[in-house]
């Protein structure tokens, strides 16, 4: 193979990545979520897209919702992003009541 046909081929995957995850974005930010208005959606709203796209409860269990926050808790912490421990209870709490 030509190195110009492998440079075109990971370009265009690199546009296939590129779409793909913009259209993911778009239509969860778009998607119903449970418990609309509640103080609890909106902090999630503000501290988990911070990051990511807003994840909706029904994507993970509740045992998952525990073991992911944990790790999510980390990662705030490594970019220096504030929250406190009331927030973690709230966020954990809608999530895990609204999980699948």
């Amino acid at each position: 193979m030509h190195l110009s046909y492998l440079v075109r081929l990971l370009t265009y995957m690199l546009y296939l990545t590129f779409f793909l995850v913009t259209v993911s974005c778009v239509s969860v930010s778009h998607q119903n979520m449970p418990e609309e208005d509640t103080a609890e959606l909106d902090l999630l709203k503000k501290k988990c897209t911070l990051c990511h796209g807003l994840p909706h409860p029904k994507r993970h269990t509740q045992e998952e919702w525990g073991y992911l926050l944990t790790l999510m808790e980390k990662r705030m912490n490594e970019k220096n992003i504030s929250y406190t421990t009331e927030e973690m209870i709230q966020i954990k709490s809608y999530l895990q009541r609204n999980a699948r």
